[in-house]
């Protein structure tokens, strides 16, 4: 079974598309953040619609379209990358930037709400719901990620959040360590055991392992 996380139906990379921007883009964003640094009203706005997407999808990503602060929190995250915006040197493509930024403004809101949250969200729209449309390996797909996600809210809340963020969602260390406001030897820490603990859940968990089976089952059928 390769490492959890690893697979490409979990991994989610944050601002991959801004990654790929044409040069001419690329250029339109300078001129973009420049003029937000300069505080022109129309800047402002166009950065406000280039940016509410990259918000949205980190947002969804992290806790789901249907939390009820998730409007409150798209309005948090939007400030801070107005206030952030000096401090942006384009060292990282600006989705990359808004995507960490957003991270960062969920993280410690989570935090200081100290309630249980789902820490990662896959993407429903790949599992249809219809019972009779769904095959045998997406109910197996479904069962595998509630098992995985009780064992998650049994981990240490600073190394599942670690774990989920860089093995999930794709942030690197340095941007983890960033998003959770530790150190990197910290961060890298807290991963390891985060991953060993999840790990070692996994092994033990008999249930787990007959969902995982019968996934391996449904991959090996012709």
């Amino acid at each position: 079974m390769p490492p959890f996380g690893k697979t490409p139906t979990l991994r989610v990379l944050p601002g991959g598309a801004g990654q790929n921007r044409a040069d001419g883009e690329a250029w339109a964003d300078g001129v973009l953040l420049e003029g937000v640094r300069a505080g022109k009203r129309s800047m402002a706005v166009a950065f406000h619609d280039r940016l509410r997407p990259i918000v949205d999808r980190t947002l969804s990503r992290l806790l789901g379209g249907r939390d009820p602060d998730y409007d409150d929190l798209a309005q948090l995250a939007l400030i801070e990358l107005v206030l952030s915006v000096d401090r942006f040197r384009g060292d990282c493509p600006l989705d990359a930037w808004a995507s960490l930024v957003t991270a960062r403004v969920v993280y410690k809101h989570i935090r200081r709400r100290k309630a249980e949250r789902k820490l990662f969200v896959i993407d429903r729209a790949e599992l249809p719901d219809v019972a009779d449309r769904t095959t045998p390996g997406q109910v197996s797909m479904r069962s595998a990620i509630r098992r995985v996600e009780s064992h998650l809210r049994e981990i240490d809340s600073r190394k599942a959040w670690t774990f989920v963020l860089h093995d999930v969602h794709g942030y690197d260390l340095k941007e983890v360590a960033e998003i959770t406001g530790a150190s990197r030897a910290a961060t890298q820490s807290r991963l390891v055991r985060g991953r060993k603990e999840l790990h070692e859940r996994i092994a033990c968990d008999p249930d787990l392992a007959a969902v995982l089976a019968d996934l391996e089952h449904t991959r090996a059928r012709p």
